[in-house]
């Protein structure tokens, strides 16, 4: 008789919710770094805008373009700040998935250490009956010695 994990349906579940959590994991990792990239951008935006109004300063000087160059500023610090608001929404919500993913592990983990307890057994109870029919067919073999 082949072993057969009491459980198995309930750890191969257990499985699949731990690589569900993983994978969600993933998602949330992938967009905080296209947040991160996107406010390097804007950072990059503004280094460049303000270079140019450092150039523009030397020249002739258009009131117009330094209205336009400050509003266009204040979007882009408008952009960072939201950016900003969802890097930190997402990595609270990074936090609440990896401890999600950590919870979905330590209950594969307890199933394996279950099914690793019942098959230990198993193997146990196995090699007693084995050895009660050895001792058994020994047991026969003397008694049918003995009476020839």
């Amino acid at each position: 008789m082949a072993f057969q994990y009491r459980f198995a349906t309930l750890l191969q579940l257990r499985r699949r919710e731990r690589d569900e959590a993983g994978a969600a994991v993933a998602q949330v990792d992938e967009a905080i770094r296209r947040v991160e990239s996107q406010v390097q951008e804007i950072q990059r935006q503004r280094v460049l805008l303000r270079e140019g109004y450092h150039q523009r300063l030397a020249g002739r000087i258009s009131v117009d373009g330094l209205l336009a160059q400050g509003r266009y500023d204040l979007q882009l610090e408008s952009q960072l700040q939201d950016l900003h608001k969802t890097r930190d929404e997402l990595v609270q919500e990074l936090q609440r998935r990896q401890h999600a993913l950590v919870t979905a592990e330590a209950e594969v983990k307890r199933f394996e250490k279950l099914e690793e307890k019942d098959r230990t057994a198993f193997r146990t109870e196995q090699l007693r009956q084995e050895q009660a029919l050895s001792d058994d067919a020994t047991c026969c073999r003397t008694i049918i010695d003995r009476q020839r």
